[in-house]
């Protein structure tokens, strides 16, 4: 006795994309997410996914899921690197005899946040450009 596929719904992956303005849009969501980081040591990972879902997230499921999953992965990631940004530049300011420890570690998170950011971004970019649709490791649901 066979099991009919479950129905869409939460949980399920998004159509894959119907069209090339989709799937355009898709890689602007993911790809964009990572150079974003990369222009600014992570800082703007979430300036791509913002753009894509404002533009088009309305008009297509496909773009609307994409944007949304790397919006809700690169915003978590995109704060914490600014505060630890912020953080490495005041450093010496802090405690001054233990200022450069404390620029040191949140330097060295900087860079893994930086390096994630990224990695993430890309993975996404290359499911995405052969319509599939990519699960982050880990995301918060800001934006629903």
């Amino acid at each position: 006795m066979t099991q009919p596929p479950p129905p869409p719904g939460y949980g399920y992956p998004p159509p894959p994309p119907a069209n090339s303005d989709e799937k355009t849009w898709a890689l602007v969501a993911t790809f964009g997410a990572a150079v974003g980081a990369f222009v600014s040591c992570g800082v703007l990972g979430f300036v791509g996914p913002l753009v894509a879902f404002l533009a088009k997230g309305k008009e297509s499921p496909a773009v609307r899921a994409h944007s949304l999953a790397a919006l809700n992965f690169q915003a978590p990631l995109s704060a914490v690197a600014f505060l630890f940004v912020i953080v490495y530049q005041c450093a010496g300011n802090i405690i001054p005899g233990v200022g450069w420890l404390i620029g040191l570690l949140a330097g060295l998170i900087s860079l893994a946040v930086f390096v994630v950011a990224i990695l993430f971004g890309v993975l996404a970019g290359v499911k995405a450009n052969e319509g599939q649709f990519y699960k982050y490791p880990f995301t918060l649901d800001l934006i629903k």
